[in-house]
């Protein structure tokens, strides 16, 4: 088994890259950025630290390219003077590790706002892993004013954690991983440790791995459990959407939330972004299917709500025109550079077209 096991690793198996093995092959998304460079890419991967707690709890951070306080992403060209605040809530794609800080939504946004002469400043409340609820828990301890526009900007985090992970509620210490152990099925489990138990010095371990990480979890083959979990995401998202507006509501904020578009929603696939959803190790077997059901699910909830008024903008087509500027997505959802300026291009025109 041994030997077997040597010859499939070592001259059959495609190796699979780990999400930090591949950035730093400097994939097409990356092959124009000026910023990319040995410095930029250990820093992307050490610079998060913090607390897990009900949300992720930063550790300040100083940097060139990342650079942390209070607990939040650092928003670049923030003007001098200030007559509005703009505050973004979400989850990784938001807080935007993939890219310098001058490159993440907010600051795309600040600069857009800055040039059409709006004096005001944009706040990442970005936090990777966080859900709708999650966002709830921290706007409120944001002390709003009532000339505040706050903006959620989500819905991957709800479907992966809750669908997908099985996590009801979303993501949660003790489980900071996308796939519970619990959800997956006896096989998985007993692949999963054997490979910690014998990892250091057992070619089987290594291939048990590869049955663990190929592995679709019981949350996705047991149809009851998926259409459980999606209406659970529906659920817990609809309870969150409203309490959010509410707060608004009594600070005399506006508020208003944006589904977040993924590569499962775009159209005419590049080569590339084909091959992403074969990397099992960046969208591991099911995340398609936990989208197809769940998302679909999110935007009726959300067209529900807006018809109690509660804004909604859908901008899952904000990446439609992406092959104009060349590949963009670094796995399922996560954006470079020129990916997060379409999206601020969305957040910006809305802004200028319909806030008071």
């Amino acid at each position: 088994m041994e030997l077997g096991s040597w010859v499939w690793v070592a001259t059959v198996r495609d190796h699979q890259l780990s999400r930090w093995e591949f950035r730093a092959t400097q994939p097409p998304p990356y092959q124009a950025a000026d910023y990319f460079n040995t410095q930029f890419l250990k820093e992307s991967e050490t610079f998060v630290n913090g607390r897990l707690t009900q949300i992720v709890e930063l550790d300040d951070y100083q940097s060139d390219y990342f650079n942390v306080k209070n607990g939040f992403r650092v928003t670049t060209d923030v003007p001098q003077g200030m007559s509005r605040r703009v505050l973004l809530f979400g989850g990784s794609t938001l807080f935007g590790q993939e890219v310098p800080d001058k490159h993440t939504i907010a600051s795309y946004l600040q600069r857009m706002l800055n040039d059409s002469g709006r004096a005001w400043k944009v706040f990442n409340f970005g936090l990777p892993g966080m859900n709708a609820n999650q966002q709830v828990s921290i706007l409120k301890t944001i002390p709003l004013r009532s000339t505040d526009i706050i903006i959620f900007y989500h819905g991957v985090n709800d479907i992966y954690y809750v669908v997908f992970g099985g996590a009801a509620g979303g993501w949660k210490s003790g489980v900071p991983n996308f796939r519970p152990i619990q959800k997956l099925s006896p096989l998985a489990q007993w692949m999963s440790r054997w490979h910690e138990r014998l990892k250091g010095y057992s070619f089987t371990a290594d291939v048990a791995l590869d049955i663990f990480d190929r592995s679709t979890p019981a949350t996705i083959t047991n149809p009851d459990t998926l259409i459980e979990g999606v209406e659970l995401a529906a659920a817990e998202f609809r309870a969150a959407v409203s309490e959010a507006h509410a707060i608004a509501v009594h600070s005399n904020a506006e508020f208003v939330h944006y589904l977040q578009p993924t590569i499962f929603d775009v159209h005419e696939r590049s080569a590339y972004e084909v091959g992403l959803l074969t990397h099992y190790l960046e969208t591991p077997p099911g995340v398609d299917i936990a989208f197809k059901e769940g998302y679909p699910k999110l935007r009726n909830v959300s067209v529900a709500l807006a018809a109690d008024g509660i804004p909604f903008r859908d901008i899952t087509d904000a990446l439609d025109q992406r092959h104009t500027y060349g590949e963009i997505f670094l796995d399922f959802c996560h954006l470079n550079h020129v990916g997060n300026r379409l999206i601020a291009d969305r957040l910006f025109e809305d802004l200028r077209q319909n806030s008071n």
